[in-house]
């Protein structure tokens, strides 16, 4: 009887540490383990098998503590770093790029990196490390603007530790007004409805606790369900599709370079550059096949008072488009994501590298407004407009966005040619 009550105890006791470390819910072993032994234990007399009780006893444990092993890396460790302390900031008192800033805590090491990151990107920005000591990190304020986020990455792991306010800067030399804040609400799923044919595409998105889009499962009007897998890394980000990836290669939060392996095809390459003010205002998308075919897209981007003013494209052969936006100054681009990088909202951006790097608020500072309207004209001399009209809730997000589309210079219909329905979280 002492032998059980003894061991009793110390099960009951090892169950209790397990519940605190690692929360059932998400320990795959412990339960089953948990009712496999309880049952033997019942099954076993009052007075008999000592041993045995003995035995399972110490295999729980094991199992236990080895299911807490498990999570190590993941993003439920608690921050290695305690008694964290930021200074102080604040958009009347920000911090100036290019300054030295140190955060004080206990547990840096040798291999802590600072990260920042902003509310409306999903890429991070590198600090300089100048001096770290096991109580103090100090580095070179980089060149960013508004709210940031302190990201320190250390020992496989990455953990907030605060926040720091930067000056927001003027985006162009006619923008005497800020990117308009971004609504906190995530946006969760997109509903587009073709009314032509009647068909209903669905786009979901989902996000990683630090509310970075890591996945979107898309299904269209066939049923078919296509999943793009985001992964991110170090001034990289992975776009994985169909077996198929893309790398996004980044310097100071944007996107500079981007590969996709195109099957057996070939591969797409793109470089993207920037002006002084942030904006993305050209690119060289080339495609080089397997056979040694290769074409070369050049593109330009051009921006009035901070939102997109035209986009032109040019191949290789000479065929050319160009996009003409006039933006809608009552329709602020303030979603999490970038609605520009949406093809169900801009489908005439035909260039996917760009597209998604928008999306990804990747593609430098976004533009202010989203469009009223737009005309793409070709080599050819067609012409293709297409008029937005929306709607929103009692809190400013965007629920409907209707879009009108003429070809030729015909008249527009009276109905929507198309509608997307967007939905955000609870």
């Amino acid at each position: 009887m002492l032998c059980t009550s003894v061991y009793s105890v110390g099960l009951l006791l090892v169950f209790m540490l397990a519940v605190y470390q690692n929360p059932l819910s998400k320990n795959k072993v412990t339960i089953p383990t948990l009712l496999f032994s309880v049952c033997l234990l019942r099954g076993i007399g009052k007075n008999q098998y000592c041993i045995m009780r003995k035995f399972l006893f110490f295999v729980m444990a094991a199992v236990l503590f080895c299911g807490c092993d498990k999570e190590e890396g993941g993003d439920n460790l608690p921050c290695p770093v305690t008694e964290v302390s930021v200074p102080a900031s604040s958009e009347e008192n920000p911090v100036s790029p290019g300054s030295s800033v140190t955060i004080q805590g206990q547990g840096f090491t040798a291999n802590s990196e600072i990260w920042l990151r902003a509310m409306t990107r999903a890429a991070d920005v590198q600090a300089e490390v100048t001096d770290v000591t096991a109580t103090t990190v100090t580095f070179t304020a980089p060149e960013v603007s508004g709210e940031q986020n302190i990201l320190l990455k250390q020992d496989d792991g990455e953990w907030i530790l605060g926040v720091l306010h930067f000056p927001e800067v003027p985006n162009t030399p006619g923008g005497d007004e800020e990117e308009p804040a971004i609504l906190p609400k995530k946006l969760v799923k997109l509903i587009s409805t073709d009314h032509s044919y009647n068909e209903i595409s669905i786009q979901e998105y989902l996000y990683d606790n630090q509310d970075r889009l890591v996945r979107i499962i898309e299904t269209d009007a066939y049923e078919n369900v296509i999943t793009y897998d985001f992964e991110y890394r170090p001034n990289q980000i992975v776009l994985t599709t169909n077996n198929l990836s893309s790398v996004f290669d980044l310097e100071n939060g944007c996107v500079v370079s981007y590969e996709c392996a195109e099957y057996d095809y070939g591969k797409t390459s793109t470089t993207f550059s920037y002006d002084t003010h942030g904006f993305l205002i050209g690119f060289v998308e080339q495609f080089e096949a397997t056979d040694d075919e290769k074409e070369k897209y050049t593109g330009t981007i051009s921006f009035q008072n901070n939102s997109m003013l035209e986009y032109n494209s040019c191949d290789t052969y000479g065929y050319e488009y160009s996009l003409n936006f006039v933006a809608d100054e009552t329709v602020p681009n303030n979603l999490n994501l970038d609605l520009m990088g949406f093809k169900y909202v801009v489908e005439e951006i035909e260039e996917a590298s760009v597209g998604d790097s928008y999306m990804l608020g990747i593609a430098g500072n976004r533009s202010k407004y989203l469009p009223a309207q737009l005309v793409q004209t070709d080599s050819d001399g067609e012409s293709h407009g297409v008029k937005y009209e929306y709607e929103k809730t009692d809190e400013e997000y965007i629920s409907k966005i209707f879009l009108y589309i003429n070809e030729n210079d015909t008249s527009l219909s009276s109905s929507p040619d198309y509608t997307i329905q967007l939905f955000y979280e609870e």
